[in-house]
């Protein structure tokens, strides 16, 4: 007989096939619960769940390293919220009391290295000097202002959106979206087999990304329950979703939740979505006023809505509304006719909106240029990363009221040339009228700007600022035809120094240099530095025929401000997922390109360009700080260029026309007033020299023979030398002093 414990034991033993019934029924209930709330809280056109990526700018340092002008720190502490008050005592606060701050740091724990929150005490100087000290009064080295949130690519809080009934959605535009996304989203119950089956058989045989195996209600089920994760769980509950929702709610109210909820675009910091606020956007309209060419463009920017956003690109965009166009006549949505009809449609986009700009639009988008490739449209735009940049938002502000009102267009970058970090990237006048990014997305002739790379080419050769050239016309074989090149001003000083050659931009002399040091040395160094657009390694090159882009040569130029660094430009430092998690990390590392001492003879080559030279005018422009710099122009002043720099900032300026207009534009003219408008008001601190390095020597040459100066010589010049290269002989040319005369008129 059993035991009552036996009894009890078996009654409560239930067989496998029920366990797991109960499990699945609990688990449908949970889903059915979690979907039925977040359905009866449901406004249609609201956005549920939101994982908004945010823009960083790069905290701020302060201390003796890190000179900001006090009214610029100021200016900083306003735009982070801080407010003044007496005594500060929490997180947020300041007082001035001129020449002192009080500030209470909010800290920040991201990025590293991370600032404690506490109460600091700033003594600045007019000069722009800062130090630091904690609230005990002790020394410390530096402080850093937290970074500011520049823009939100998504998330609830900056969304435009207006809700679209069912009855306002176009027909031509729901057939648009089915076709386009979801061609059997009428007869299928949330999950298409068939669709499953082809993205995995195209997964398997292409080794690449999933391709169209969700539905409709499977994207409306992951927009609103689920995290954007991918991930096998997510899968399955985003399949147990689509079932709910295709029994709760009927195909026109799921098509029509799905349009007031998908992301559409973006505008500046505000997302777009739904269809409704899209067609606004887009096209200025109401839903019911779209013509089918037009339904189906929105149609095709669900997909990708920057890639196929016709402002940024009408060529991937048209294409994409044709193919969108294609499908609908398959479908038997179009008849022939209205496809032939709808593909002659212009695009004609409306312009964008003008709003209240803060003038970081051209660094934001090529931010999220640069990332989209890595991580792809869905994890940048919905996956709540964090981005921190490098952008320095007062810089910035700078760059774009320095260029903004020029009659061409213009574009400007500024880097770290320590690091690589680009502080302020500005690609146009406008980025309203024009999204196109001139510094990092055109390429273009840099005439004069390239010589440098010869000049230092030569310094690695052996050569000397002393060493003559021959500038004297000269005719060279060309294609078809001679070549006679000749100098900016026609006039030729027959035989001159490297320093007076470079500094006088003097092309004869230049190419004099290039047929002995040959153009392959040259574009070799130019590739060393950074410089990734193909050169044609022809002496054209010497007077900058191959075109580059803004940011790669102001970057290269970093080098010979630095001691002879490669950097490669950045415009991100890291990069978190939302659970605060590296993702990545951007160490700025440095390759050696140059030596030192070459480095720091080009500096003070290019010293002289500002000094004596070409851009001999920046004094009177307002910029009187030890600098160093090369202006560049090109045929009948198609572009204008200045690359310049100080020990703590280089800056490129290219002045030009998108048609390639001769404007008879020229470096000093046009390119190097935008220069010096920008570092007037980005150079901050004590003006700083250029380090000399070890190995450097000085002597009095004559520039006439580039040779040891005698007391004959009617001019001298105190020229630097790497050790060992100085020159060894006196100056034939000129006898010395009295003895000199008498051996020249009765030695004979």
């Amino acid at each position: 007989m059993a035991s009552p414990r036996g009894k009890n034991k078996s009654r409560r033993r239930l067989p496998w096939p029920a366990w797991a019934a109960l499990a699945l029924s609990a688990a449908a209930l949970l889903l059915a619960v979690r979907a039925e709330v977040k359905l009866h809280g449901l406004v249609l056109g609201g956005l549920g769940e939101s994982f908004p990526t945010r823009i960083f700018s790069a905290p701020v340092a302060l201390g003796e390293d890190a000179p900001q002008d006090p009214g610029r720190l100021l200016e900083r502490l306003s735009r982070l919220g801080y407010r003044a008050v007496s005594p500060p005592v929490e997180p947020g606060q300041y007082q001035w009391r001129a020449p002192e701050l009080l500030v209470f740091l909010r800290g920040f724990s991201l990025p590293l290295p991370a600032q404690a929150s506490g109460l600091f005490t700033l003594d600045t100087r007019p000069d722009g000097g800062i130090s630091v000290r904690d609230a005990a009064g002790s020394p410390v080295p530096q402080v850093w202002l937290e970074p500011e949130t520049v823009t939100e690519l998504s998330g609830a809080t900056r969304i435009r959106r207006e809700p679209a009934t069912s009855d306002e959605i176009p027909e031509h535009l729901a057939q648009a979206v089915v076709a386009a996304e979801d061609k059997r989203f009428y007869t299928h119950w949330g999950i298409d087999p068939r669709a499953v089956l082809r993205s995995a058989w195209h997964d398997l045989a292409h080794n690449s990304e999933l391709q169209g195996g969700s539905t409709i209600t499977q994207q409306l089920a992951k927009n609103l329950f689920l995290s954007p994760r991918r991930t096998l769980r997510r899968k399955l509950a985003e399949a147990a979703f689509s079932l709910y929702l295709e029994l709760r709610l009927s195909k026109a109210r799921i098509l029509a939740i799905y349009l007031n909820h998908i992301y559409m675009g973006q505008d500046g910091p505000v997302s777009v979505a739904g269809v409704k606020a899209a067609a606004e956007f887009y096209f200025d309209k109401e839903l019911r006023r779209l013509t089918p060419g037009e339904c189906a463009m929105l149609a095709g920017i669900i997909r990708s809505p920057y890639r196929y956003n016709p402002r940024r690109d009408p060529i991937a965009a048209r294409a994409r509304r044709d193919f969108v166009l294609r499908r609908m006549r398959e479908e038997g949505y179009l008849s022939e006719p209205g496809l032939r009809s709808a593909l002659a449609e212009p695009l004609n986009p409306k312009p964008r909106p003008i709003r209240d700009r803060r003038g970081h639009d051209y660094f934001v988008a090529e931010t999220v240029r640069q990332l989209l490739p890595r991580y792809g449209e869905e994890a940048l735009f919905r996956n709540g990363l964090s981005i921190y940049t490098t952008l320095d938002p007062l810089l910035q502000l700078s760059a774009q009221n320095a260029v903004r009102g020029l009659r061409p267009q213009a574009a400007l970058v500024s880097l770290d040339p320590n690091d690589g970090r680009v502080l302020a990237l500005v690609g146009g006048k406008d980025f309203s009228e024009s999204q196109f990014n001139r510094a990092t997305q055109a390429r273009r002739q840099p005439g004069s700007a390239f010589k440098p790379f010869f000049y230092a080419a030569a310094l690695e050769k052996g050569y000397t600022p002393a060493s003559i050239l021959e500038d004297a016309p000269k005719t060279y074989p060309g294609a078809g035809r001679a070549w006679k090149p000749k100098n900016y001003d026609g006039v030729f000083y027959g035989t001159t120094t490297l320093r007076t050659a470079l500094a006088h931009s003097l092309n004869a002399a230049t190419l004099d240099l290039a047929n002995q040091i040959g153009p392959a040395a040259a574009a070799g160094l130019a590739r060393r530095l950074g410089i990734t657009s193909p050169l044609e390694e022809s002496l054209a090159l010497a007077l900058g025929a191959s075109e580059v882009s803004l940011l790669e040569l102001t970057a290269a130029y970093a080098a010979f401000a630095n001691g002879g660094w490669h950097v490669a430009p950045r415009l991100v430092a890291a990069v978190y997922d939302a659970e605060g998690n590296v993702v990545e990390f951007a160490s700025g590392e440095r390759q050696p390109a140059l030596e030192p001492a070459p480095a720091y003879l080009m500096t003070s080559l290019l010293r002289s360009v500002v000094e004596e030279g070409t851009a001999k005018s920046l004094p009177a422009l307002g910029f009187s700080r030890p600098c160093a710099g090369k202006t560049g122009t090109t045929d009948d002043g198609r572009d204008a260029w200045f690359i310049g720099y100080t020990p703590r900032l280089i800056t490129g300026v290219w002045v030009g026309d998108d048609a390639n207009k001769a404007l008879r534009l020229t470096g000093a003219k046009d390119a190097l007033p935008v220069w010096a408008a920008f570092m007037q008001t980005a150079s901050a601190g004590p003006a700083a020299e250029f380090e000399q390095p070890a190995g450097l020597v000085a002597m009095d040459i004559d520039p006439a023979s580039g040779l040891r100066a005698r007391s004959g010589c009617p001019q001298r010049r105190k020229e630097t030398f790497i050790d060992g290269t100085q020159p060894a002989e006196d100056c034939p040319l000129h006898s010395g002093g009295v003895v000199g005369w008498f051996k020249k008129w009765f030695g004979r």
